[in-house]
């Protein structure tokens, strides 16, 4: 009986632990950074990725996703072909794509922390990100905010007036993927 029992738990178990896949139905990708005390807001657009999550297991959690850094848009077109074009910028042709990829997912106090690899040109660092998972109906939404020093990743160059602190705001809406 006992094996029977063990039998059945290691067949059933993997279906039941198996975090959910979500389609990303719509994004909101923005940053904002001072210049001389003012501040640039900004949005990227052309996000490409895939979400597997389950909010009771997010150690079986799988994140990433990209933006195509030449949608980069900030109001002002000279500032935006500036910082797309400079090589202390994004230089998006040469460099495409920004992405993040999660290396760990855990139950935070307030919703759930991500362990992240952000890669910006040729860089790549781990930056952990807090973030909520909201069910909404079947659908979900995923918010995320989080402070990052622009020169961990060797970028911006040493402009007079510019702060090295950037502020990352993610949200992405999501519906689930029909197996």
């Amino acid at each position: 009986m006992i094996k029977y029992l063990f039998f059945a738990i290691c067949i059933f178990t993997p279906g039941i632990l198996t975090a959910q896949t979500w389609n990303v139905q719509s994004t909101n990708i923005s940053f904002q950074a001072s210049m001389f005390g003012a501040d640039v807001d900004g949005t990227f657009k052309g996000f490409k990725g895939s979400v597997i999550f389950d909010p009771l297991h997010p150690e079986s959690a799988s994140i990433s996703g990209s933006v195509d850094a030449a949608t980069l848009t900030t109001g002002n077109s000279l500032r935006d072909r500036h910082l797309k074009e400079k090589e202390q910028f994004f230089e998006a042709i040469k460099y495409p794509r920004i992405t993040m990829k999660s290396t760990k997912i855990e139950k935070a106090a307030t919703g759930y922390t991500g362990t992240f690899d952000l890669t910006l040109k040729t860089v790549t660092k781990s930056v952990k990100i807090p973030f909520t998972f909201l069910k909404t109906g079947s659908n979900a939404i995923i918010k995320a905010n989080v402070e990052i020093n622009r020169k961990d990743w060797k970028f911006g160059g040493n402009p007079i007036g510019m702060s090295d602190k950037v502020k990352l705001n993610f949200e992405l809406n999501l519906s689930p993927v029909n197996l």
